[in-house]
């Protein structure tokens, strides 16, 4: 019994004395929980050291959008906090603006000591209001058709500029510049006869409501003539040239 007690009294003198290594306070949040376009994001992390000596900890953090429409954002404190001290780190502030996209947010935190995670939390938000983005791609082509786009094109033929859009009714409009320098806004699908040599420049600007403008640039050639086809007509009369060489020894041979 007398054994029992001294074990009993040697113990509880062991957990006044000796606390737990991971005694500490760590705290994830956001000012909100749905945000709207112009709201400020706010998102902290509080940390505070309960244990009666100094520690080194390290903090990282990871913010990501839950569909993958947002690049994911890193973050990472190294703290050194002194016996009872707390602190407050604002890990993200901003706007909600056109840079960012609706959708679902988790901010994802650990604290680490050592190498060993003592601590994990994790927050959650949303964003809506923002125009969505959507996919516009600039068509070029000899072909109404569009069955082979091009960017290389013969003085004096018809060229095709179309578009295909992610989100029906997209208005595009776009600006031509020729190779002496003049322009034409013009208003796509259009269709046009080059009477220029040279390098044309289209800049684009495509917009729907509710969702993002699209802007491009793109170039295009123009050349009096093809080369693939000279190099071939060539090189047919160089060919003509030589059975008419061959017939005229084989004819020779056989007179002989």
């Amino acid at each position: 019994m007398k054994k029992t007690l001294v074990t009993i009294a040697v113990f509880t003198v062991f957990l006044m004395v000796v606390q737990p290594v991971n005694a500490h306070v760590f705290k994830l949040s956001s000012n909100k929980t749905i945000y709207n376009p112009g709201d400020e994001i706010i998102i902290k992390i509080e940390v505070k050291n309960t244990l009666n000596i100094e520690k080194n900890m390290d903090i990282y953090i990871t913010m990501k959008e839950e569909n993958n429409k947002y690049p994911p954002l890193f973050w990472y404190y190294p703290v050194t906090l002194s016996s009872g001290e707390t602190r407050n780190i604002t890990v993200y502030s901003t706007n909600v603006s056109s840079y960012i996209v609706n959708g679902d947010y988790v901010v994802y935190a650990q604290l680490l000591e050592d190498g060993f995670t003592l601590y994990e939390e994790e927050t959650r938000f949303s964003i809506t209001g923002l125009p969505e983005a959507m996919k516009v791609d600039i068509l070029l082509s000899d072909d109404s058709r569009f069955s082979v786009l091009k960017d290389v094109f013969l003085l004096n033929q018809r060229i095709y500029i179309g578009y295909n859009s992610s989100i029906e009714n997209t208005s595009v409009n776009c600006e031509i510049i020729y190779p002496d320098n003049t322009s034409k806004n013009i208003t796509l699908p259009y269709d046009f006869i080059v009477d220029q040599t040279g390098l044309y420049s289209l800049n684009i600007n495509a917009h729907n409501e509710g969702y993002k403008s699209v802007n491009k640039k793109l170039q295009f050639a123009v050349i009096e003539k093809n080369p693939f086809y000279e190099k071939e007509k060539k090189s047919t009369q160089i060919n003509k040239e030589v059975e008419v060489i061959i017939y005229t020894i084989i004819l020779l041979l056989i007179v002989a």
